[in-house]
Parts: C-alpha cells; sequence; structure tokens
C-alpha cells in the first residue's frame, strides 16, 4: 500500500473526520466503516470491523487524555463503570455471533427517535448541570449505563456515545461537556475488549491502519479541543444533528 495513493489518502482524511466527530458527540465510525468498505474491498467484513477498532480507539483516547487534562473526567466515579463497559462489550460481541444485527435496527432507529425528540423539547438537558434523583448513585447508575450501552456497542455500535451522553445527562444530570468526556473513556473501554476480540480472530490490519489511526488521533485531538473551547451549548447542537446523521444512516441501511 502506498502512502501516497489515491485511497490511502482519501482514508486518512475519513479518519481525520471520524476521529472529530467522534471526540465531540461519537459516531465516528458512521464515516470511517463505510469509507474502508467502500476504499478497500479486498479486506472481508470481519477484518473492516476489527481494523477500525483500531483506528477508533487511537483517536478516542487522545480525546479522553485531552478531556482528562482539562479537569473534565472524575476518574474516582469511573472504576466500576470501566469494567461494566468492558464486560458488557464483550457480552455484546459473544452476542453477535448468535443473533443477527439486523434485528437491532428498526428498535434502534426509534429509540433514537426518542432521545433527539427529547433531547430538542427540554431545551435545557446538558447545558447545565443539575441534580435528579437519580444522580444520588452515580457510580450505580453510570455503571447501569456502561454495561448496556457495552452490550450494545459489542452486537451492533452505531450511536453508543450518543447513547451514553444522553444516559449521562438525563439520569445523572451531566452537563454535555462532562457526559461527552465520561463517554470517551468508557468507549476507550469497549473499543479495547471488541479489539481484543478481534485482534484474537486475526481480524485486524496493524500496519496498514498505521497511517489512518494517526490522522484519528489528530482528529480526536482537534475534536476535543473544539468542544472543550464551546462548551455544552455547542456540544447540544452538535449531538441533536449527530443523532439525526445516525437515523438517517440506519434508515437508509433498512431501506436497501
Amino acid at each position: 500500500m502506498s502512502l501516497l495513493s489515491p485511497n490511502t489518502l482519501l482514508m486518512c482524511f475519513a479518519s481525520l473526520g471520524a476521529g472529530f466527530f467522534d471526540a465531540i458527540v461519537g459516531g465516528g465510525g458512521l464515516i470511517q466503516i463505510p469509507a474502508l468498505l467502500l476504499l478497500f474491498p479486498q479486506f472481508a467484513p470481519a477484518t473492516v470491523l476489527g481494523t477500525n477498532k483500531l483506528i477508533a480507539i487511537s483517536g478516542t483516547t487522545m480525546a479522553a487524555w485531552q478531556y482528562t487534562r482539562g479537569g473534565h473526567v472524575q476518574w474516582r466515579r469511573l472504576y466500576l463503570p470501566i469494567v461494566a463497559a468492558f464486560v458488557g462489550s464483550a457480552l455484546g460481541a459473544r452476542l453477535a455471533t448468535y443473533l443477527s444485527s439486523a434485528v437491532m435496527r428498526p428498535l434502534v432507529v426509534v429509540m433514537l427517535v426518542a432521545v433527539w425528540l427529547y433531547t430538542w423539547r427540554r431545551r435545557s438537558l446538558g447545558v447545565t448541570a443539575h441534580q435528579p434523583a437519580t444522580a444520588k448513585h452515580p457510580v450505580r447508575v453510570l455503571s447501569l449505563i456502561a454495561l448496556i450501552c457495552g452490550v450494545y456497542d459489542g452486537f451492533f455500535g452505531p450511536g453508543t456515545g450518543s447513547f451514553m451522553m444522553f444516559g449521562m445527562t438525563a439520569l445523572l444530570g451531566m452537563d454535555f461537556l462532562s457526559a461527552t468526556a465520561h463517554t470517551k473513556v468508557l468507549n476507550c473501554t469497549t473499543n479495547l475488549a471488541a479489539l481484543i476480540t478481534f485482534g484474537w480472530q486475526g481480524h485486524v490490519q496493524w500496519l496498514f491502519a498505521v497511517p489512518f489511526l494517526l490522522a484519528n488521533v489528530l482528529g480526536g485531538w482537534l475534536g476535543s479541543r473544539l468542544a472543550m473551547r464551546q462548551g455544552s451549548p455547542f456540544i447540544r447542537r452538535f449531538f441533536l444533528w449527530a443523532v439525526a446523521a445516525i437515523l438517517a444512516r440506519l434508515v437508509w441501511d433498512m431501506w436497501r
């Protein structure tokens, strides 16, 4: 593979955009996976998914590091949720070997529509932090969110970051900036569980992915810095656009 080939350059731009998008609201796989499938059709679907996880975890780790440096991650809350996210993702990947992910699409579409409408109608949601009743047990609630979203990420995937962010803002009263920061840490965990699974099965193109993961890291750095500079109101608007894009993609897949 030539580093200057048109397909390589296009994939680098796609990975940069995916890292940027994912660092703010998640959903980078909606850009990266179709690009890998289109530009490198010689790879089996499992190899595309495994290689995508290697690229994605790089940008997500950069974003998580940036948010940590900015003081937006409360690590004392995350030890148990990290374990829950890892276990959930592993269980979801296992479940995917028995069930077709296609059965999830109609349900996920309905859930995303509900998330979008709820966030759009509640204009204060996630703009400022508040304390709902469920926030009295933040570690337990966050662990439950991590477990459920981890299972979903391992089994299907699209919109995982959006579901995590919505759960943290609605159930824990976090603002969108804090929810994004904690989502990136948990996303690293779910990506790691999936990457280990795919790597163990030989479905990761390690050297092939190097230029793309570097581009994804740059995108994650740029996206996280923009999110921290612009704050929760900007992330809320970006979130609504991102959920709409995920919905459009899922509906398109179902229609095809």
